[in-house]
């Protein structure tokens, strides 16, 4: 089950296929640390276009160099290797060394008498070569068993029952980079291990359906071996009379078999349950809101949430469009106590149902409860029509896409891929996000405006505008601000800029709040945003008047402030950083910058989530000039478009920042708009949704050019 790669990305390769070696990797399968037989190939992505037009071997890399050296490697170490993982590892290293010189390479290494019932079993790998040389992974390692021969009792016909028959099974097992790293060969991930625990299934096992055969075999890897993620093939050779097999062949993760973990078990009684959201009357966003607090005062636990979908309306057509949702939740109720609560939830908000399917102030339906299906004459579960419906299944694939229907066993991301494109005529379901009362993001609309948040430091040290804002200026710089196109206004006391000294608590309240309720009093309605870390300023900040968090450090430098913004329920912006103002420029050291920070990211929306924080009230940044070199800034921007989207909407600063100076040559920050003019128009064009400037009016005029380049002009 080991697929070679292909050149139709674009890049050309270089292979060695099936290379016959000895070499000892561990123990054969007598378990003796004796020479064994591997098969050896490997693939390097190169050019050979220069090669191929001038016919002169000198301009590729030469498969046969390759062979002698890893020949060389294998055959004539000294060192028996510990195990077909180190041996892999070297020969990467080598591939990508100075003697190959590849940039890329896969290496696939099979053991033919690894096992005494299946033809090989091995393992392979990707490497690539790093900026700095160094051999960086890419993409999950995997180790493969392929026709491991066995026999059971299979079929739905009497005369298949009656005698064990042949099943040929193949098994990949996939191997997260992270563990990889961290361990090289992991018990777990054992071919051995794993071939005689499914051996032992098989045997005994008398399953009816091939279906249900390899989802057992997947949930023995998972639970009894600890593998995060497995593909299962099985074939029955003995199927059909003029076909050589026939078959079932799937891929599970772990957290398919939730249910069945023993964290799961461990909740005595309390159960998982999914509940949809839905609103078309009305404060929508409100409704929805206010619904899920009430779940919480009423002990069904929230437990996350997915991300607010507008859709137009279905079944009853002339009606208003619905934004909808789906929630986690723990419960101690029965499936019927929890839908009079839900029910109760709903007469509280004031439904008022006077058709099926029609308009409603809020409506909450149990999608699942644990893996329970019943039906009754008031309820359903799984819920009867959630199958039919993107506007349930897209939500739902947000906090829980590998999770199966309990009664079709199959994830739910696969169902929401079946579910059939709508007609031209039906608007296309569409991301909400709001960040106040007044402003709405669609991050997944192509045509969606980008929005101005305009910064208001209020700390004299700031790196390129401190001290200019005071009291004394205050309004008259907001509404110059508002007049010139700002959307936002981004309020400041303390100083994040890199090497920046903490000023405390006590200062940085006295320079932000009397700020808040002065713009507040004045009559001015536009959101505010308070650039803080800290969540003693965050909880004043918003009962002073101010709508947004924005946390450079995403709740990593104040353990309290994740869980206040979560009591008080408003949007957060969650930037990357690594370390404090003193310490992030001696942290950037990175692998791939994108990979690495939308990982580091989605960490603190996980935290973020268990903390209490609704999924439709973050917002992400991945911090330009934040623990980052020049050319990761660079990169971040111009590889922008492979970070943004997941339903979250995207802040970018990259106003007059170091990196634009070093760009341009401009030494003082407040001159640098040019620089941050080309910085905001490439940002509009990856895809961000807000971007943080200082200098109001001329951005705006850059972001509108933007959006009409890159998101389409209106006539």
């Amino acid at each position: 089950m080991n697929e070679a790669p292909t050149s139709e990305d674009g890049h050309d390769l270089i292979f060695v296929r099936s290379l016959n070696l000895r070499a000892t990797t561990g123990v054969d399968s007598w378990r003796r640390p004796k020479p064994q037989p591997i098969r050896l190939s490997l693939w390097l992505k190169t050019s050979v276009a220069l090669a191929g037009s001038t016919d002169h071997l000198p301009y590729s890399i030469h498969y046969g160099t390759v062979c002698s050296a890893v020949t060389k490697l294998v055959e004539k170490s000294d060192v028996a290797f510990k195990s077909l993982e180190h041996l892999a590892e070297d020969v990467a290293a080598l591939a990508l060394g100075h003697e190959i010189h590849g940039e890329w390479v896969k290496v696939a290494i099979e053991k033919p008498r690894a096992l005494l019932r299946a033809d090989s079993a091995g393992i392979s790998i990707v490497r690539k070569r790093g900026p700095q040389g160094e051999v960086q992974g890419e993409g999950e390692d995997r180790v493969f068993i392929n026709d491991l021969r066995l026999v059971t009792i299979i079929g739905v016909n009497p005369c298949e029952r009656e005698e064990k028959q042949n099943v040929v099974i193949n098994l990949t097992l996939h191997k997260p980079r992270l563990a990889a790293e961290a361990e090289g060969f992991s018990r777990q991930y054992d071919f051995r291990a794993i071939a005689g625990t499914v051996a032992e299934h098989v045997e005994r096992s008398e399953y009816k359906t091939v279906e249900a055969f390899v989802t057992a075999l997947a949930r023995e890897a998972c639970l009894t071996c600890g593998v995060s993620k497995v593909t299962v093939q099985a074939e029955k050779p003995s199927a059909l009379t003029f076909a050589k097999a026939a078959g079932v062949k799937i891929t599970r993760e772990r957290s398919f078999f939730a249910l069945e973990l023993p964290e799961a078990r461990e909740r005595g009684g309390k159960h998982e349950v999914f509940i949809a959201l839905g609103s078309n009357l009305g404060d929508r966003y409100k409704n929805i809101s206010d619904a899920v607090m009430e779940m919480e005062k009423r002990g069904i636990r929230v437990t996350r949430t997915s991300s607010l979908y507008q859709s137009a309306p279905m079944y009853v057509i002339d009606q208003p469009t619905f934004l909808n949702g789906v929630c986690q939740a723990e419960t101690t109720l029965s499936p019927e106590d929890l839908l009079k609560e839900l029910k109760s939830i709903e007469d509280y908000m004031g439904r008022i149902k006077t058709m099926e399917n029609g308009p409603r102030t809020v409506d909450l339906d149990i999608l699942l409860y644990d893996a329970l299906t019943m039906s009754t004459p008031t309820l359903t579960i799984p819920h009867a029509s959630m199958l039919e419906r993107e506007f349930v299944l897209r939500p739902l694939c947000d906090i829980a896409p590998n999770r199966a229907h309990p009664l079709t066993s199959t994830a739910f991301k696969h169902h929401l891929s079946a579910v059939p494109t709508p007609p031209p005529s039906t608007p296309s379901l569409r991301t909400f996000v709001q960040i106040s009362p007044t402003i709405t993001l669609d991050p997944s609309s192509p045509k969606r405006d980008t929005l101005l948040m305009a910064v208001l430091n209020l700390t004299p040290d700031s790196f390129s505008d401190g001290g200019k804002y005071t009291t004394a200026n205050l309004l008259t710089t907001v509404e110059s601000f508002i007049s010139h196109g700002a959307d936002i206004i981004d309020i400041g006391g303390q100083s994040t800029r890199p090497g920046a000294v903490d000023i405390g608590e006590e200062e940085e309240l006295r320079r932000v709040i009397p700020a808040i309720r002065t713009i507040r009093t004045s009559g001015l309605t536009i959101p505010i945003s308070v650039d803080t870390f800290r969540a003693s300023v965050a909880q004043q900040s918003i009962e002073a008047g101010a709508n947004i968090i924005n946390d450079i450090s995403a709740g990593l430098m104040d353990s309290a402030m994740l869980s206040t913004v979560a009591g008080l329920n408003v949007p957060i912006v969650l930037m990357h950083t690594r370390g404090t103002p003193e310490t992030m420029n001696s942290l950037a050291n990175y692998g791939d910058i994108i990979v690495d920070v939308k990982r580091e990211l989605g960490e603190r929306v996980r935290a973020a989530e268990e903390a209490g924080i609704r999924r439709w009230n973050i917002l992400l940044d991945p911090g330009l000039g934040f623990a980052k070199t020049m050319g990761q800034n660079l990169d971040i921007i111009k590889r922008l478009g492979e970070m943004t989207g997941g339903g979250f909407p995207w802040v970018l600063g990259p106003s007059r920042k170091r990196f634009v100076g070093t760009a341009t040559g401009v030494l003082r920050a407040a001159e640098r708009q040019w620089g941050t003019a080309g910085a905001v128009a490439a940002c509009v064009a990856g895809g961000a949704d807000v971007v943080r400037v200082h200098d109001v009016a001329e951005m705006k005029k850059v972001v509108d050019m933007s959006v009409a380049i890159w998101r389409g002009f209106e006539e």
